[in-house]
C-alpha cells in the first residue's frame, strides 16, 4: 500500500518528521511519502489561512496522486477533503473525520483538545457539525500554545493536554479524548497513560482507517452532499 500524505503549508519543515510518525503507525507494508504545497500560510490556524490552503490542496493531490493507494491531508480542518472525495477514485481521508470515526467506536463523550485561540476552536466546531457529530463531542478545549511552539517544549504541552482532559473527564464526563491537531502527534499515548483516558491521536486515526478502506476495496468515496 502507498499512502500521500499532503502538509497543507507552505514549507516542508515538518515533511521529514511527519513522515516518521505515520510510518510509525502504518503497518510494514505501507510506504509513505509527504509532501507540503508549492506556496501557503505557516500553519492552519485562522479561517483565512484554511480557506488559502484548500484549492491548493486540490491541485497538488490532483498533481501527485498517481501511484498511491490513498490521500490523506495532514491537518485536523480536513482542508479539502470532502471536495477531493468527489475528484479521486480512492480513499481520501482527514484527521478530524478519522479520529471522530473512531472516538465513537471507543465512548459515547467526546472532548477535542486542541492548539491555539478561539479560531480553532471555532473551525473545529464547524467541522464537527458538518460531520453531524455535535451530539457525540461534548467539547472542544484549547491549550495556550500555537503550532509553531508545539515542539519548543512538549513536556509543557503534554501537562496542559493532561490538565484540560482532566477537566473534560470532571465537567463534561468524557470517555475519550481527541487530539485536535496533528501537530499534536506522537502525544496521545503519553496522555492515556496519565489520566487513563482513551486519547485518539490524530494522524495515526487517519493513516490506520487509510490503510483499512484500502484493504476492504472501498476505494470510490462519494462526495458528501
Amino acid at each position: 500500500m502507498r499512502i500521500l500524505v499532503i502538509n497543507p503549508v507552505g514549507h516542508s519543515t515538518w515533511d521529514k518528521q511527519d513522515e516518521e510518525i505515520c510510518k510509525s503507525f502504518a503497518s510494514p507494508e505501507t510506504e509513505i511519502k509527504v509532501v507540503s504545497l508549492p506556496r501557503g500560510p505557516v500553519s492552519v490556524e485562522t479561517p483565512e489561512a484554511h480557506a488559502e490552503v484548500i484549492p491548493l490542496v486540490l491541485d497538488v493531490a490532483r498533481r501527485n496522486h498517481e501511484g498511491f493507494d490513498a490521500v490523506l491531508v495532514n491537518c485536523f480542518l480536513d482542508p479539502g477533503v470532502d471536495f477531493l472525495k468527489g475528484i479521486l477514485k480512492k480513499p481520501v481521508v482527514g484527521p478530524c473525520e478519522a479520529s471522530l470515526s473512531l472516538a465513537c467506536i471507543a465512548g459515547t463523550r467526546i472532548s477535542i483538545i486542541t492548539v491555539g485561540g478561539a479560531d480553532g476552536d471555532w473551525m473545529i466546531e464547524e467541522r464537527v457539525k458538518q460531520l453531524g457529530l455535535s451530539d457525540k463531542v461534548t467539547s472542544v478545549r484549547g491549550i495556550p500554545v500555537g503550532v509553531l511552539d508545539i515542539d519548543k517544549d512538549r513536556a509543557a504541552v503534554v501537562s496542559y493536554l493532561v490538565n484540560e482532559a482532566e477537566k473534560a473527564r470532571k465537567e463534561e464526563r468524557a470517555d475519550v479524548i481527541v487530539l485536535g491537531c496533528t501537530g499534536l502527534a506522537g502525544l496521545a499515548k503519553e496522555v492515556q497513560e496519565k489520566t487513563n483516558i482513551f486519547t485518539i491521536d490524530p494522524t495515526g486515526a487517519a493513516i490506520k482507517v487509510a490503510e483499512a478502506l484500502i484493504k476492504l476495496g472501498i476505494t470510490g468515496l462519494p462526495y458528501r452532499r
